[in-house]
């Protein structure tokens, strides 16, 4: 629902009966106001040496003598009667012409004991002076902030929205500036004047300045509406309108009943933001209560209505549909009928929840649904049996328009599988339950997060593909315990069923060289679970500032020697202390762990120390001798210095691999290159020499 933005404007004060020697010129015919006079304890607090409640006394003494004839006026004090009492709120002189003597009389025999209530008292002036059926005004004058509980600027902005033409201002006596602006919203808010008054000359400086300066409120534009006698509750009305058209504008629904009598705006729709703004028209939604309305323009330039219109709100048929019991996680189909609207859905209601409140534990748009036109919404149904019910909701107005109970029933949950399986392994378990979209089979370890448990490895039973079979395939956790089998209802984040799983500990051991020459290629052979995402490591610990580095991995599936239990490594290119792993990806943890030591080993180059451009040259190598490794001509100018690889030769390639020889034809640019031993599984450089090309 669109929200408004109010523009305060600045109409002619009520104050103006406050004014001597103005009033009698300015203040319109049966103009109607309420003082509201702080008569709280803090009003004996002294200015200039004098209480604040003697200047108050007086200053009203002074500037009501002169009040017209014809201005309605009337009084209401709080904090006068009791100490400590929120309620202590009293209409002391009734709204009627000719009450200024007896609003003085009573001021000055007025006790000051209590607490601010400030709001509640503006709130009742409002309504003593029938805020939303005439122009009405409310003038503060408080000493202190609100002490009851209560904001009065959201006041402001109520009062506003419900008054037909209201204006409150704020009289702030001895107030600080940072006092003063959290009660000058509540004036603000309502197109009002904030008047701040320190001593008794500023009091009626203030006074004299804001009348001279106030300038007389326009005469209201003129509007129309057009709009059905009726429309069924929560239905979209079209209402056509003639008026001023400003930017603020807007059509509102109003409720005059509402807030004891002050009455609340139920929907509004800025006449220029609607879609059909060129035809003069706006389409709004009917309360969802049947009962007798006003659809009112509100003239946002000068904050008033300035044309109402009766509509009578009427019962619509509203329904739901659906079996009267369903069984516990279970998908259900219900048919609606209602409104419809973009915000209306069909929940599912547990009425014990939130210690009674209530709550929606499920819920569908009714716009959402694929089963629109068919009027009809899924739901899940709640995992815990009992009396549950479904209700339509109209999301517009935040109103249940039907109701029907639901009873869910208790079903067969279970979980099959094996009592203990190897740590790390797969297993199959059978299940019995729901089956829903997010369903799920977990393993999960009551000792995780100090205790609060925690999903080790779930799988959903849908995506399985043993779905048919009600099966799915789970990895047990790497650490031997005792564990749980869990049937989890995702959609109601609940957990149905539970069986006990025992993890057992396996050998796992690495059967390896002690020790290895760097870069070369060794048999590890491994013993353990085996399962598709282990691996066999060649760890370097002090890799990444000490935290350490897998420098060569090998899945233990992926190697030919899968039968035998054995893969094949690759030593790291440079000597030093290792480790070598037994690596569980499943479950993301090492199983076990092993020292490497990789030893140096010679590695050079025998070639002349130049040759022709162009020419072949043999060049015998000493070394590693790995599969990836290669003797290369290095051209270290290329690539603005950072240099590349001319010519390559993989010495597993050549022909000559036992005399440990390769050939290469060199560049045909003479110059000042490099023979390099390269080594590639480690994509390390081992060896390299100058080389002069002729």
């Amino acid at each position: 629902m669109p929200r408004t933005t109010r523009r305060a404007t600045l109409p002619a004060l009520a104050l103006l009966c406050l004014a001597p020697g103005l009033a009698q010129a300015q203040a319109p015919a049966q103009e109607q106001a309420i003082i509201v006079l702080d008569a709280s304890g803090s009003m004996w607090g002294q200015i200039n040496g004098k209480p604040k409640l003697e200047i108050a006394r007086e200053t009203l003494a002074t500037v009501l003598k002169d009040t017209p004839d014809t201005m309605a006026l009337g009084l209401i004090a709080y904090g006068h009667r009791e100490k400590g009492n929120c309620d202590d709120i009293e209409l002391v002189v009734p709204v009627r012409t000719g009450s200024a003597g007896d609003i003085a009389d009573a001021a000055a025999k007025m006790k000051f004991l209590g607490m601010t209530p400030l709001s509640e008292s503006v709130a009742r002036a409002a309504n003593e002076l029938r805020f939303t059926e005439q122009k009405a005004t409310v003038i503060l004058i408080t000493d202190g902030l609100e002490t009851c509980k209560a904001d009065p600027c959201a006041l402001g902005k109520e009062l506003e929205e419900s008054g037909v033409d209201f204006t409150a201002h704020v009289v702030g006596f001895g107030l600080s500036a940072e006092e003063g602006k959290q009660v000058a919203c509540l004036a603000e808010n309502t197109g009002g004047r904030y008047i701040a008054a320190n001593d008794a000359d500023g009091l009626a400086a203030a006074l004299t300045q804001t009348v001279v300066s106030a300038p007389a409120a326009p005469p209201a534009p003129e509007a129309t509406l057009d709009a059905p006698d009726s429309a069924p509750m929560s239905s979209r009305i079209l209402v056509s309108w003639t008026g001023p058209g400003h930017q603020y504008d807007e059509v509102q629904v109003f409720a005059p009943e509402e807030r004891g009598g002050r009455g609340k705006v139920i929907d509004n729709q800025r006449v220029l933001s609607d879609k059909r703004a060129g035809q003069k028209q706006v389409e709004l939604v009917a309360p969802a209560k049947p009962g007798d309305y006003l659809l009112r323009y509100y003239h946002g330039a000068q904050s008033k209505v300035i044309a109402t219109r009766p509509i009578s709100i009427t019962e619509a048929e509203v329904g739901l549909q659906a079996p009267a019991e369903v069984s516990i996680a279970s998908r259900f189909d219900v048919t609606w009928t209602g409104p419809g609207e973009q915000y209306d859905e069909v929940q599912v209601w547990d009425p014990r929840a939130r210690a009674g409140s209530g709550k929606a534990v499920d819920n569908q748009r009714v716009q959402s649904d694929k089963g629109y036109d068919q009027r009809r919404v899924s739901l899940t149904a709640p995992a815990v049996p009992g009396d549950y019910e479904l209700r339509y909701y109209n999301g517009h107005n935040s109103a249940v328009l039907a109701t029907v109970p639901l009873k869910v029933l208790d079903a067969e949950v279970a979980l099959q599988a094996p009592e203990q399986v190897d740590m790390a392994s797969s297993f199959t378990v059978t299940w019995t339950g729901p089956g829903a979209q997010y369903d799920e089979v977990q393993v999960w370890d009551p000792r995780a997060r100090a205790g609060s448990g925690k999903a080790v490895d779930n799988q959903r039973v849908q995506s399985d593909k043993g779905y048919d079979q009600r099966q799915v395939t789970m990895t047990a956790p790497a650490s031997p315990g005792d564990y749980e089998l869990r049937y989890w209802n995702g959609d109601n984040s609940k957990v149905l069923a539970t069986v006990p799983l025992r993890v057992v500990a396996i050998d796992v051991a690495l059967d390896a060289p002690a020790s290895v020459p760097m870069a070369s290629d060794f048999l590890v052979t491994w013993t353990g679970p085996g399962a598709r995402y282990d691996e066999v490591q060649v760890w370097d610990p002090r890799a990444r500032a000490g935290s350490g580095k897998a420098v060569d991995n090998q899945r233990v599936q992926s190697d030919k020697g899968y039968d035998q239990r054995q893969v094949t490594m690759t030593a790291p290119g440079k000597p030093g202390d290792y480790t070598l792993r037994y690596w569980n990806g499943d479950n993301a943890s090492l199983l076990h762990e092993q020292p490497l030591k990789v030893t140096a080993v010679e590695v050079a180059l025998d070639a002349p120390a130049s040759a022709p451009a162009g020419q072949y040259v043999t060049i015998t190598w000493t070394g590693p001798g790995a599969r990836y490794d290669e003797v290369q001509v290095w051209d270290p100018a290329a690539r603005a210095g950072r240099g590349k690889s001319l010519v390559g030769k993989r010495v597993q390639s050549d022909k000559a691999y036992d005399q440990r020889q390769v050939t290469l034809k060199l560049p045909d640019a003479p110059g000042d290159y490099e023979l390099r031993y390269w080594n590639g599984d480690n994509s390390l450089l081992l060896h390299s020499q100058p080389f002069r090309v002729e």
